[in-house]
């Protein structure tokens, strides 16, 4: 197996994955022209049985977009069809129907192309649509690490929540693979303002430790008003196990006035910005090389 990497790999998940799939690495050369084009060159040597792209679409979505076509086509003009992908986040991908008049669909915009490289099969983390694969007309393994996070994080767990009722799936499969109760908080968003409220629904979470369980944090303000609400509820410790936190100054700041025990996210990102030591970030190279290694079998 060869695994690509494009620039916007995190290192640290560039190091796991390098030594954990047992894998080479193909070679490249990349420029930017002076008027921001991209230029990239994958080395003649690259050609072999298996090969895996590894991009990460943040931040800088659009131009790591444009990295990664340019690279599946190069692949595809050394005569290497059938490529798989590790992207383990996937920009643009909360939009996969039209809620107002005149939106886009955007994850069909996006990633339709990847049908014109005939990508075998894409590996991401925790798509916030499980609907994606069908609109695009591409083979998605959709996984979902929050039971492999919970365990390298070794927190001690009561009752695991989703902050909405379609992010429950997440909150179950966490509960079955620990043995505990979970439910759902009531989130509703404006789709005009862009507004989000959250309530409970008679939840007793007195003097437990709760789990909030879902995909993406950006902001942090929804997380921030799920954790203030269950301490008012009287839990007792209160954590977050996201896949993907697009930590900013903001994001800490908003955080840590919820008085959020912890958060727990992975390196499907980068992160550049210093991080405190309430975020646990996860490896999930390991993770993901399990995935692809016994795909290979």
């Amino acid at each position: 197996m060869l695994l690509l990497f494009l620039s916007g790999a995190p290192q640290s998940l560039v190091s796991s994955l390098k030594g954990h799939c047992k894998a080479y690495t193909i070679e490249k050369m990349q420029k930017v022209f002076p008027d921001g084009e991209q230029y990239i060159r994958i080395l003649p040597e690259a050609k072999g049985e298996r090969v895996v792209v590894v991009q990460s679409l943040y931040p800088d979505q659009d131009r790591k977009l444009v990295e990664l076509y340019l690279a599946l086509e190069a692949l595809q003009g050394l005569g290497i069809v059938n490529s798989e992908l590790i992207l383990p986040y996937m920009a643009y991908t909360r939009q996969d129907r039209r809620f107002l008049t005149g939106e886009p669909i955007s994850v069909k915009a996006l990633y339709l192309p990847l049908q014109l490289f005939n990508v075998k099969k894409v590996y991401t983390l925790d798509l916030h649509s499980p609907r994606v694969s069908e609109v695009i007309g591409v083979n998605i393994k959709n996984l979902l690490p929050h039971a492999y996070m919970a365990r390298k994080a070794g927190i001690n767990i009561d009752f695991i929540l989703a902050p909405d009722k379609g992010a429950l799936h997440r909150a179950q499969l966490l509960a079955e693979s620990l043995g505990k109760p979970f439910d759902y908080l009531e989130k509703y968003r404006d789709r005009v303002t862009g507004e989000i409220s959250v309530s409970s629904h008679e939840l007793d979470v007195k003097n437990m430790n709760i789990a909030i369980v879902d995909d993406i944090v950006s902001t942090g303000g929804t997380l921030a008003k799920a954790t203030q609400m269950l301490y008012n509820l009287g839990a007792n410790k209160v954590y977050a196990i996201i896949t993907h936190t697009l930590i900013s100054e903001r994001t800490i700041k908003t955080l840590e006035v919820s008085g959020l025990e912890k958060l727990i996210t992975t390196n499907s990102i980068s992160h550049n910005v210093t991080i405190p030591a309430w975020i646990q970030i996860v490896d999930v190279g390991e993770f993901l090389c399990g995935e692809l290694l016994s795909a290979s079998v």
